[in-house]
């Protein structure tokens, strides 16, 4: 093992030791809330998101198909060398 892949492991073993310490005796809320998805009356989130952000939406959409094909183009390209 080479100086290179043992100090990743031992910051990645500091670092997942950090992160479980943080977890630990933390006060979660253990009772169950409901989040209004679709409501006839128009205040939940679904609601919101196809009426005043539908724009939004077909444009991140968009971005994000583009950004995929771009992503499988260019993973393509990278093989044929």
């Amino acid at each position: 093992m080479n100086w290179r892949n043992l100090s990743v492991a031992t910051s990645l073993g500091v670092f997942l030791v950090i992160l479980s310490l943080l977890f630990i005796d933390r006060p979660w809320m253990s009772d169950l809330r409901e989040v209004p998805i679709y409501d006839e009356g128009g205040g939940g989130i679904a609601n919101s998101l196809f009426t005043t952000y539908a724009i939004t939406i077909i444009l991140i959409a968009l971005l994000l198909a583009s950004a995929m094909i771009g992503g499988v183009y260019l993973a393509k390209m990278e093989g044929k060398r």
